[in-house]
């Protein structure tokens, strides 16, 4: 699939691309985790400084987002004395308790609490996020992705 995005998001493809749209569609794709210009989520890294101005790597982690996790986005998974089960990203840990940051919020357990707790090697951050998209839309928000200052909002 990389292969076949890299083929079709050539220079002449991208100077087409609609940065407004492809903003609206980062918002409302990649902000629930992701930070850009100040503005999303803080769940996976902040791309604002990431090498996303590199077509291969911004590909590379969004097509295969597991391929490659560093150690503080790797998913933790937690089973509790009382049977559930929390997955998230570790925040803090105290000689006491725990916090993991999941997709909707912070959860504090106690260690004595604590069941077993292990660590993914995938992303919390899904595969196939540009499937459901239509050429044109994956066109823009990957030259949006890759601008190096932030553009309006559509009107």
């Amino acid at each position: 699939m990389i292969h076949g995005l890299k083929g079709r998001l050539t220079r002449d493809e991208i100077a087409k691309a609609d940065l407004r749209k492809g903003r609206l569609l980062f918002q409302d794709i990649c902000a629930k985790c992701h930070t850009l210009y100040g503005e999303g989520a803080k769940i996976g890294p902040d791309l604002t400084g990431s090498g996303r101005a590199n077509l291969d790597y911004l590909l590379e982690n969004i097509v295969e987002p597991s391929a490659v996790v560093s150690a503080e986005y790797r998913l933790s998974e937690v089973t509790m004395k009382d049977g559930r089960e929390l997955a998230g990203i570790v925040k803090a840990r105290t000689g006491r308790t725990l916090t993991l940051r999941t997709l909707t919020d912070e959860q504090t357990v106690e260690l004595r609490e604590v069941v077993n707790e292990g660590v993914s090697t995938l992303s919390m951050m899904p595969e196939g996020l540009l499937l459901p998209l239509q050429p044109e839309q994956v066109r823009d928000l990957i030259a949006y992705l890759r601008h190096p200052v932030q553009v309006p909002l559509p009107k």
